[in-house]
């Protein structure tokens, strides 16, 4: 039963934000219910164990940017770099707390790992992605009981946002066109079931493989809050490509995890 909410509740997410079924929308659509397919018949070990994988790549990208800080990127690549930038964050906390370090090695790591992603971003043009995700990220630190590095990443999140504005970026817009009362019912709903599932899986068993949707989808929410509510001038509301990318990874896991596949 929980597995075809999940399913209802993604066609209808999927929807919210691709807006109009056009070819493309419909294909970007059946892509990303693949890739969650795909990510529920993965073995958890091999999701796990994507997390060095995910933050050398990261590094990978800015050291290129250091060298190369010119380089030419199709969208594509600049999707794949926002999912690199996110993910290697977001594997670094699931795994925070199954190896207990001391507060300094652990904010150094966290530091490092903030500050590429967020170079990465820069340099692609969509630093503002970090304040929403920068936002979920304090809170999960607030539930982990990791208050203390909260401060280090609202000091970090205020640096991205003044040079947002330096380079004449502009952090808040006109508000999002081009979706109906409908369209914002449905997007509003169907992130918020996803938000209070994961977050009530979360709380039955604090484990890695839960940690992701949650932290995965209180993203989502909070970006939703912020373009709606406070109309944060881009976002995933923005970005449907980056939203697919992003999102799906995340109901895979969930998939998975109600139904126990190892």
């Amino acid at each position: 039963m929980k597995k075809v909410f999940i399913t209802i509740t993604t066609v209808l997410l999927l929807y919210s934000f691709m807006r109009e079924l056009n070819l493309v929308n419909v294909l970007l659509m059946l892509g990303g219910l693949g890739t969650i397919y795909g990510i529920y018949r993965t073995p958890a070990r091999y999701i796990e164990a994507m997390k060095y994988p995910l933050i050398i790549l990261s590094f990978l990208i800015t050291i290129l940017f250091f060298v190369c800080p010119k380089v030419p990127l199709a969208y594509p690549a600049q999707v794949a770099i926002v999912f690199l930038s996110f993910y290697s964050v977001i594997f670094y906390i699931m795994n925070m707390e199954d190896k207990q370090k001391e507060f300094f090695k652990e904010i150094t790591a966290l530091s490092i790992l903030f500050f590429s992603s967020s170079f990465n971003l820069f340099m692609t043009g969509k630093l503002l992605l970090i304040i929403s995700f920068a936002l979920a990220l304090m809170l999960v630190l607030f539930i982990l009981e990791r208050t203390r590095m909260i401060p280090f990443i609202a000091g970090y999140t205020l640096i991205a946002g003044i040079l947002v504005w330096r380079h004449g970026g502009n952090i808040l817009g006109s508000g999002l066109t081009g979706i109906g009362s409908v369209e914002k019912y449905i997007l509003l709903a169907s992130s918020f079931a996803f938000l209070v599932t994961s977050f009530i899986m979360f709380m039955k068993k604090n484990t890695a493989a839960k940690i992701l949707p949650f932290f995965g989808f209180l993203y989502i929410a909070m970006d939703i809050l912020m373009v709606l509510g406070v109309k944060l001038s881009t976002g995933l509301l923005y970005q449907p490509v980056i939203f697919l990318v992003l999102a799906s990874p995340l109901i895979g896991v969930m998939l998975k995890t109600e139904g126990r596949r190892s």
